[in-house]
């Protein structure tokens, strides 16, 4: 692994200051190489230069190959892996201050898959990064060089995914609830404290999703929470208590209860099933 990790400025001054470069680096993985789970408190970029593996975020998980990249805002634990029989190479940059959060907000927006950017060209970004890891000369002339290409490698993300200035942040507050429900719905979520935290009135969110989305918040979120549920107790051998907990719920019995409701199956029961199907499939 190579890394280049600024130094000569404190966190604090980073994060005060209006974008600032953290750190970059190289790494070419082995079989099965993973990294977390992690918690940030910096943005992070990761360019997927050859092979592939696949990123946990939030409940959420990615395949991702060459061409690729995948966006880690501050405050979200994350854990990724390369693939055992194509290990990825990949190089990152990260960065903090007052408006990273929001350049990062902008970027997850703009694509598909929210933490994920695809069909990128990736060898630019590549270079431009090994560029930071060969920079010389005294600390202060680093930072400088370091958060030109910062800027640059930014610039270059905000042109390849035709980011489009004069229609971003005119979405209905319904656009701006749905991501923030996408990407916290693990969480322990009061809509009524969205609402507010976004400045409107409950009644009013509910009116306008539903306008929005043809289903009210409140229900939007525990299908949401069921369909990740249902991922978790067909993919992983995790406790259903522990399914539980990280879905937000209160108590098993609760979820149990919900669960149920909807699928007609408690939760072991429907493991017990989806993993016969498997089975049966691959028979």
């Amino acid at each position: 692994m190579r890394e280049y990790k600024e130094s000569q400025h404190t966190l604090l001054y980073k994060s005060n200051s209006d974008l600032s470069f953290y750190s970059a680096g190289y790494e070419e993985c082995g079989p099965g190489y993973s990294y977390g789970p992690k918690f940030r408190a910096y943005q992070l970029i990761h360019f997927v230069i050859n092979g592939s593996g696949r990123l946990h975020i939030n409940e959420h998980i990615f395949e991702l190959s060459a061409g690729d990249a995948f966006l880690i805002p501050s405050g979200k634990i994350s854990y990724y892996e390369a693939s055992r029989e194509d290990p990825w190479t990949y190089a990152w940059i990260s960065f903090m201050g007052i408006n990273s959060e929001t350049c990062l907000y902008q970027l997850m927006t703009s694509v598909e898959d929210i933490y994920i950017i695809h069909d990128l060209d990736v060898e630019k970004y590549k270079e431009s990064i090994l560029k930071i890891l060969a920079i010389e000369g005294n600390p202060t002339s680093q930072y400088f060089q370091a958060n030109s290409i910062l800027l640059h490698i930014i610039s270059q993300l905000f042109n390849d995914i035709d980011f489009q200035e004069e229609s971003w942040g005119k979405d209905s507050a319904a656009d701006e609830v749905k991501f923030y429900l996408d990407t916290n719905y693990a969480e322990k979520i009061v809509l009524k404290d969205v609402a507010r935290s976004f400045g409107i009135h409950p009644n009013y969110l509910t009116r306008t999703f539903h306008e929005k989305f043809g289903i009210s918040p409140k229900k939007y979120l525990m299908e949401l929470k069921l369909k990740k549920a249902c991922r978790l107790l067909t993919t992983t051998e995790l406790p259903i208590s522990l399914i539980s907990s990280s879905l937000g719920f209160d108590d098993q019995l609760a979820f149990s209860r919900l669960f149920k409701k909807e699928f007609s199956d408690s939760p072991s029961a429907y493991r017990k099933k989806s993993r016969a199907l498997t089975v049966s499939d691959d028979s």
